[in-house]
């Protein structure tokens, strides 16, 4: 029995905005940040192919868990085993002052040696994990779903990243979200394998660059039968190629389908950019490389389809979902056009003299 967990801190509180360590006891609910950071996290969420949705019973979390399942369509269950720990006299007291605590150095060290570390009056951490790890042991043994959402607390997402082997001291940030595997009552890292479908050279520079430089488990993947005429699509493919040799990133070309892509979009030939044409290619595209992706061990698949200004990100993201959906196969939303991305790509087009096409592939201007 295998599933993947997705694991959400709450959103923030008004205590977490003043620094007060929570603990059970001050159970109250969010902030209007908490609850713009709960749509963010339930945005993040929205490609998962989550199909349960599990909380602790504190307001604070059920609160993020009900804007989650408002979002993305699923009923918040309340488990009490994700409750927060009990911790004791700290609960109430300012951060700045438990920090200066001995216990505090303990508390946030994941060397097993230290699991029965606890504030006076509080419980262990080992009770906490102990607990938590019931919990999901209950959920992953009745729950139909593959993958699961968990909101829970930070204490308990950190014990729970740290069983799956994470030695993270920080505090969780709030409405962080963890992916974990859980198999037969263990936890593990999600390992993130992602496959990233590239159109062109000038449109993946960037981004393929940024991922290398993060040290990124990424592979290349060249799947775009729209691009015409078959000697336009070779020259594209060499370009993308000698990017990814450039970052010493693995490049997979698949095959040039150009006959299936006609048929799928025939009638559609004089739509205009970012019409239903444009949207029959994009699932197109992207449902292949899923399930290329699903049968060859990748995590999750990715693509900068939406980078260029003439394209439409939402309806890339929208062909994508509908793709996941029909593979079952998640996709991650990357980021390719703000925080100095466009400025980045502009220069590497430059540095690197890449071939710069001037039509997207599916109706070129030059025959």
């Amino acid at each position: 029995m295998k599933k993947r967990l997705y694991i959400v801190r709450h959103g923030e509180t008004e205590y977490n905005a003043r620094g007060i360590c929570q603990g059970q006891k001050l159970n109250i609910g969010l902030t209007e940040d908490g609850r713009r950071q709960a749509k963010a996290a339930a945005a993040k969420l929205e490609n998962s192919n989550a199909g349960a949705l599990y909380t602790s019973p504190l307001r604070r979390a059920y609160e993020t868990a009900q804007i989650i399942g408002h979002h993305l369509h699923l009923k918040p269950n309340i488990h009490n085993g994700l409750i927060e720990g009990n911790f004791g006299i700290a609960e109430g007291v300012s951060m700045e002052i438990v920090r200066r605590w001995p216990e505090f150095a303990d508390w946030t060290n994941p060397d097993a040696a230290y699991i029965d570390s606890h504030y006076l009056g509080g419980e262990s951490k080992r009770l906490i994990r102990d607990r938590a790890m019931q919990a999901l042991d209950d959920i992953c043994s009745t729950c139909e779903a593959d993958d699961i959402i968990i909101v829970t607390h930070s204490a308990v997402a950190r014990l729970l990243n740290w069983t799956a082997g994470s030695t993270v001291r920080r505090i969780m940030p709030n409405a962080s979200v963890s992916e974990l595997v859980y198999e037969n009552g263990k936890l593990s890292q999600q390992q993130n394998k992602l496959l990233l479908l590239s159109c062109c050279a000038p449109c993946s520079c960037a981004v393929i660059k940024k991922l290398a430089e993060e040290h990124a488990d990424f592979t290349v993947v060249f799947y775009n039968p729209n691009i015409r005429p078959k000697k336009e699509y070779d020259k594209r493919c060499s370009e993308n190629k000698r990017v990814c040799e450039l970052y010493g990133v693995p490049f997979i070309e698949l095959e040039y389908d150009n006959e299936r892509w006609c048929s799928l979009t025939q009638g559609l030939e004089n739509e205009p950019e970012r019409g239903c044409r444009c949207s029959v290619c994009f699932e197109m595209r992207l449902q292949r490389v899923m399930e290329y992706a699903k049968a060859n061990g990748y995590t999750a698949v990715s693509s900068v389809l939406g980078v260029s200004r003439y394209k439409n990100l939402e309806q890339v993201n929208a062909a994508a979902a509908r793709a996941g959906q029909t593979v079952n196969f998640p996709y991650r939303q990357i980021e390719g056009r703000k925080n100095g991305m466009q400025e980045l790509r502009q220069q590497l087009i430059e540095e690197l003299n890449l071939y710069n096409q001037d039509y997207c592939g599916c109706k070129p201007r030059h025959s």
